[in-house]
């Protein structure tokens, strides 16, 4: 009894002489944020230099748009200029002379011409750049739809790396403690000094666990920085993502249903029909340059000669009409141009064709990743649950010596590996569902997203 006693004590002073220690050891810090997904979003949204090329792509559509549409107007030219004139004639009526002469001439004047028909050629080029704006501004939501697509996936990269941090803080922490008791045993000669080792080589092996996945952390979160265009990629501690606090199941819709979404909103797709439609009205422009341009020409000139030998002269004109012109052989060089563009048309029509089975592939394949990854996730949550208990009893049953280390550490590995499994497989449903409705171009409409306008 005394014997029990005298152990007892030794083994409360040992406990007492090293908590502090495994306190001072258990140092790893999981980083903690406020970054919402929803505000990621918004700052790369406001920020990203893709999105603001994107919106000076559509300035200049706007423009091409306001140069086509001037070809309605008139067009008022002014011209003028000096000359020092040094002249020869010779007379009809009189071959026998020659009159040489050198005088100064200046002369000013101003022409309008208004294009009355082109063969409807400026409206199909007005039409062209309109279907050209339509273009540039589909090619904004595409860019938006993957930027969205980016910064998602980088946000629940980074929510996976801080989770691998916090499965490896805790098994630190747990062969931390273990290696305590261990500590203690072997300091009364209860147990080896292996025993003690053995936990102090996991324990250290957690820590590399932890610093491999806050490398991963930074990596990610210099990405996030980019697209959310911060200064130097640089994402500050109260940037860092928040950590992931719910979880649950989110119902897909029917293959049809995302298809149709898909095939009404997609905006690359949708910018490949304003492509074909500006590239059939540039097709138009070109076919009416086989009819004449008609135009009304009206303008005012003045002319002033000096130092003639005969006589100062000083003219003024005012005319008013209508001019024709027709170009009726060209060497081939307009019907070229129309197989050029008659090409580019089918061309184009081709790349939709491989655009919507892009999409039709996606889907599925998007569809299929998510099913799977949602059930694999469910899975897991039942094996950490069932492991969680199974490593409890052998921890029990390896402190009351009936099972042997190798066992405790065959658990807690499992533990491990299981928690992970479940962050990991959790992120990766979460991404699936990301490129789906990235696919379906639904990216706007997912929990934490902006709406896709």
């Amino acid at each position: 009894m005394k014997k029990q006693t005298i152990f007892g004590l030794c083994l409360v002073l040992v406990v007492c002489m090293a908590l502090p220690g495994l306190a001072a050891e258990s140092s790893l810090v999981v980083p903690q944020g406020e970054l919402t997904l929803e505000k990621a979003f918004t700052t790369a949204l406001e920020k990203n230099p893709g999105i603001l090329q994107a919106q000076e792509r559509i300035e200049a559509a706007r423009a091409v748009l306001k140069q086509a549409r001037s070809a309605y107007l008139p067009t008022v030219a002014a011209q003028g200029g000096v000359k020092a004139m040094d002249v020869t004639g010779q007379p009809d009526w009189n071959p026998y002379l020659r009159v040489d002469d050198s005088y100064n001439e200046a002369g000013v004047g101003i022409r309008l011409t208004w294009l009355l028909f082109d063969g409807f050629s400026r409206e199909a080029n007005a039409l062209a750049a309109t279907h050209g704006v339509e273009l540039r501004k589909q090619a904004l939501a595409n860019t938006r739809r993957l930027l969205l697509k980016a910064v998602s996936t980088a946000y629940y990269q980074a929510q996976l790396a801080v989770e691998g941090m916090v499965v490896a803080k805790q098994n630190q922490e747990f062969n931390q403690i273990l290696e305590a008791d261990a500590r203690i045993k072997w300091q009364v000669g209860a147990a080896p000094e292996a025993e003690m080792l053995n936990f102090s080589v996991k324990a250290l092996q957690a820590e590399s666990d932890f610093s491999a996945a806050e490398r991963d952390f930074k990596i990610v979160c210099a990405a996030l920085a980019q697209l959310m265009a911060l200064p130097e990629a640089y994402l500050p501690g109260e940037l860092y993502p928040v950590r992931i606090t719910k979880k649950g199941d989110f119902p897909l819709e029917s293959f049809e249903s995302d298809y149709r979404f898909a095939m009404a909103n997609r905006p690359d797709l949708k910018a490949l029909d304003a492509g074909v439609l500006a590239q059939e009205q540039r097709l138009r422009a070109q076919k009416g340059n086989y009819s004449p341009d008609i135009a009304l020409v009206s303008g005012a000139d003045y002319l002033f000669q000096d130092d003639i030998t005969v006589k100062d002269q000083e003219e003024h004109a005012t005319y008013v009409g209508v001019v024709a012109s027709w170009d009726l052989y060209t060497g081939g060089r307009r019907r070229g141009k129309i197989q050029e563009l008659n090409a580019g048309v089918r061309a184009l029509s081709q790349q939709r064709n491989q655009l919507v089975l892009a999409i039709a592939s996606g889907i599925r394949q998007s569809r299929d990743r998510a099913e799977t990854a949602f059930q694999t996730y469910e899975r897991q949550k039942r094996t950490l649950a069932l492991t969680q208990r199974i490593r409890d009893h052998v921890e029990t049953a390896y402190r009351a010596g009936a099972l042997p280390l190798t066992r405790l550490n065959q658990a807690q590995t499992d533990l491990v590996r299981a928690s992970g499994a479940v962050a990991l497989t959790w992120v990766q449903y979460r991404i699936a569902l990301v490129n789906l409705s990235a696919e379906t171009g639904r990216i706007g409409l997912l929990p934490g997203c902006p709406p896709n306008s």
